[in-house]
């Protein structure tokens, strides 16, 4: 689940498409299925999307019960599938949280030292490497990781320990004992052990790309709703094409090599996770994670930095 917004009729905040794959096999297609303008990003709106899916449902002698469901960092959708379909697991994307990451890189102004010193940007991506622990394991994992960081990276743990490890520091009592906030999003939403081991999607990437397809496909900024209703229409003529073809046991587009080669290593780094200590294992899933979630920023980035060395 996933929303764009740049297209989008001026009367709306954004499009938000769901999308999951038309069967059960595992290499089965991602294809979007629900499509709603909404006017509003807010849980009231979310949770009535929800409701009106399942109402549909039950209509038509259906029952929607996914096993996982997999968003962005967003609260108010998290919020609202929690409610609405308690039995699943509401997962973050991977994707997301190294993008959050990277976001505070570029906030402790940590761009430069990134791009140019492999040896800190390998360093920082243990940060997101830890989403592949399990849960329980987080915690003593990021107590690991905190002692490798160099100082300059404080600003930076003490965000991440906040909302995605401890939460915020309520009090602190005289004998040292440290009260806390529950934490924004807790290590068991955002760990992608579970992911892997039941061959779940651990990022929204094909919907992300998705999105991208439908920006070049409208070419515009804000159109018209006719036009909008239009070319969903036209979308979706392709999507039920591309259901057929999984119907008929046509596989998915194959991905790239370079992409398949990275998930072997990642897959082997797992299966020898008792062979190697916590840190031992971060370092290998950091070293696979550079393609994956930072190297698009760090081109555009050193590609700035070059014309400001330039002036």
């Amino acid at each position: 689940m996933d929303g764009t917004f740049k297209t989008v009729p001026t009367l709306f905040r954004q499009l938000y498409s769901i999308h999951a794959p038309p069967g059960r096999n595992v290499n089965s297609r991602i294809v979007p299925l629900v499509y709603a303008l909404m006017s509003v990003k807010s849980e009231t709106l979310y949770q009535r999307l929800f409701q009106e899916l399942n109402e549909w449902a039950e209509e038509n002698g259906l029952e929607l019960k996914p096993d996982f469901v997999l968003t962005d960092f967003e609260k108010a959708s998290i919020n609202a599938v929690k409610s609405e379909f308690p039995s699943a697991k509401s997962k973050g994307c991977h994707f997301h949280l190294g993008h959050n990451v990277y976001r505070q890189i570029q906030d402790a102004e940590l761009t430069k030292k990134a791009c140019k010193r492999s040896d800190f940007g390998l360093l920082i991506r243990h940060i997101p490497a830890l989403a592949f622990l399990r849960p329980l394991e987080i915690p003593d994992g990021f107590d690991a990781v905190k002692t490798l960081l160099p100082s300059d990276a404080e600003p930076i743990i003490q965000w991440f320990e906040n909302n995605y490890v401890c939460g915020r520091v309520k009090r602190t009592f005289r004998n040292g004992t440290v009260q806390r906030h529950d934490s924004l999003h807790p290590p068991e939403m955002w760990s992608v052990f579970d992911n892997t081991e039941f061959a779940f999607s651990r990022s929204q990437n094909k919907v992300e790309a998705w999105h991208r397809r439908w920006e070049t496909l409208i070419a515009r900024p804000h159109v018209g709703i006719f036009t909008m209703i239009k070319q969903i229409q036209k979308k979706q003529n392709q999507v039920e094409m591309a259901i057929e073809q999984s119907m008929r046991g046509e596989s998915a587009r194959k991905k790239r090599k370079e992409d398949v080669n990275r998930e072997i290593r990642i897959q082997n780094i797992i299966a020898d996770r008792d062979n190697r200590s916590t840190i031992d294992f971060l370092r290998g899933i950091a070293h696979n994670l550079s393609l994956q979630i930072f190297v698009i920023f760090i081109k555009k980035n050193l590609k700035n930095l070059k014309k400001e060395e330039n002036l």
